[in-house]
């Protein structure tokens, strides 16, 4: 079964987080590589200890249509590779 991904809406912010994926699971020296970098207006995309791409948060959301299309356009690609 694979885990769904998470999005959680802050309205008194006007923010949303939106998961692409579970945390991988990762050796705790490995932390260092966690961190987050500007991708745009109003978006962080954030990266586990793998370095691949874990969570997406869009602030002033709701002045970002396309932020969020774009995140869903990468969760359905994901789904769409095979596990």
């Amino acid at each position: 079964m694979r885990n769904l991904p998470s999005i959680r809406y802050f309205p008194e912010t006007d923010a949303m987080a939106i998961e692409l994926r579970a945390w991988p699971e990762a050796p705790e020296n490995d932390q260092a590589k966690v961190g987050g970098e500007d991708a745009g207006e109003d978006l962080v995309i954030h990266y586990a200890p793998d370095r691949e791409p874990w969570l997406w948060e869009i602030e002033h959301a709701s002045a970002h249509p396309e932020h969020i299309a774009a995140v869903l356009s990468e969760i359905r690609g994901r789904a769409a590779r095979p596990a």
